[in-house]
């Protein structure tokens, strides 16, 4: 219990274990701390291409290849007008990665934290961190076991991991709310026999757009499927007071197309409810310390990139702590670059969901078929194509309310072309599966 570490890592979930895995991989010593034991239930279960190459690099990509349903698009239907559009990976501007992955979180986390172990970071699972103290020395930290006394371990520096509960972010008092977005109530449920598109849209995420929020329904290779709403605050304003399972069945009820798929659902679990406030610490960083993935900043999940950032804040985070240990200085001032690095992305996806609540970007996911740039912009946004420079970015930054495709929502005229180009797309994609 006395080893002292290079790197002390609070949280075992994608952020965490992806941190200690690069690290591992560039010689460092880490102990990395986990207050439950895996596998256990997580949302958040639908996965973007661009993260493909960091599966990769920490040694996952086959394991994930073999066990997870491939996602090759992303279906969205606007409920009121019956509009539907699929956005399908391999026609994004940059090329070559045509699908991401569908996760059971229970799996998908622990197969992160057992690669982790296995290149060399030692895991201690139901261990609750409890204090941490940061000096010129380095860094001790207090935990406590499921079982036992507490104790303490020291290191080098520390890594906060510890997803929405932001250990470090919440102590200082650095978590700010972003206002702009008016969600504030996520509910979720497992369910057994929801209909499928089948053959080649069969892994695709389906969000669905109504009067109240959003919902998604994310398919798994077992056969069972996520399906959860989040909701604005207007509707939970309305029906506040109702338990989750109310108001799933509310939501049904405005939410036609997700109610006939779900006319034969067998639910697997309770509906569970979770808060939707999103957030970003005004720091992601200080002497001997760096934030990483949800306890650095929650983006809301429209577009699945809570796992896609944390993946990458690993990534930069194990480089920047990499080279601190190589320089033995661990001024916070150094670490002012992980922050920039980290947020230009995540930026990005936070303009985009601004931009949907807005309005503006609500109504060009439905209607971009009618311009073929658009819709390679946001095949390319939806893909998690973030992270490295691009032309398409500025446009993204610029907003989407100047765009000609944002002043109407689709009625039944419009609808029926989109119906039409997306099945110009399905037969696309089948030559292209046929042709390779």
């Amino acid at each position: 219990m006395d080893t002292f570490y290079d790197v002390i890592i609070a949280g075992g979930g994608p952020a965490g274990s992806s941190t200690a895995n690069f690290l591992r991989q560039r010689g460092r010593t880490v102990l990395l701390l986990e207050r439950e034991k895996f596998p256990r239930f997580h949302i958040g279960e639908s996965l973007l291409p661009f993260a493909n190459d960091i599966w990769k690099e920490l040694g996952v990509l086959d394991k994930m290849d073999a066990t997870f349903i491939h996602k090759p698009g992303a279906q969205f239907i606007h409920e009121e007008s019956g509009a539907v559009f699929t956005y399908y990976f391999d026609t994004a501007i940059r090329p070559g990665r045509p699908y991401a992955y569908q996760v059971k979180r229970a799996d998908f986390d622990k197969m992160l934290l057992d690669e982790a172990r296995a290149k060399g970071a030692e895991i201690r699972e139901e261990v609750s961190v409890r204090d941490v103290t940061i000096d010129g020395d380095g860094v001790s930290v207090v935990c406590r076991p499921k079982e036992g006394a507490d104790y303490t371990v020291q290191g080098k520096m520390f890594v906060d991991a510890t997803g929405r509960d932001a250990i470090m972010a919440t102590r200082h008092k650095l978590k700010e709310p972003d206002g702009l977005i008016t969600t504030n109530v996520a509910i979720h449920c497992m369910f057994r026999n929801i209909d499928r598109s089948g053959a080649l849209d069969e892994g695709n995420i389906i969000i669905g757009l109504f009067e109240g929020g959003w919902y998604w329904v994310i398919p798994f290779k077992d056969g069972d499927t996520s399906c959860g709403f989040v909701f604005e605050k207007t509707f939970t304003k309305i029906n506040r007071g109702s338990r989750p399972a109310e108001m799933m069945a509310i939501a049904l009820e405005s939410t036609p197309a997700l109610k006939h798929r779900l006319r034969n659902a067998e639910p697997l679990m309770e509906v569970g409810s979770q808060s939707n406030w999103s957030y970003k610490s005004r720091q992601f960083y200080s002497n001997r310390m760096l934030m990483v993935g949800d306890a650095a900043a929650f983006v809301d999940p429209l577009f699945s990139t809570g796992v896609l950032l944390a993946a990458n804040g690993a990534k930069f985070a194990a480089e920047a702590i990499d080279s601190a240990l190589t320089d033995d200085n661990f001024e916070a001032e150094r670490f002012a670059g992980y922050q920039e690095q980290y947020r230009g992305g995540m930026d990005i996806f936070a303009t985009l969901v601004h931009e949907f609540y807005a309005q503006n970007l609500r109504k060009v996911l439905i209607v971009s078929a009618r311009n073929a740039t658009v819709c390679s912009v946001i095949t390319s946004m939806l893909a998690g194509d973030v992270y490295k420079p691009s032309m398409w970015h500025s446009l993204v930054r610029q907003g989407f309310s100047h765009m000609p495709e944002a002043n109407g929502v689709p009625g039944v005229t419009s609808s029926r072309e989109l119906a039409a180009k997306a099945e110009e797309q399905k037969a696309a994609q089948r030559a292209r599966k046929v042709s390779t």
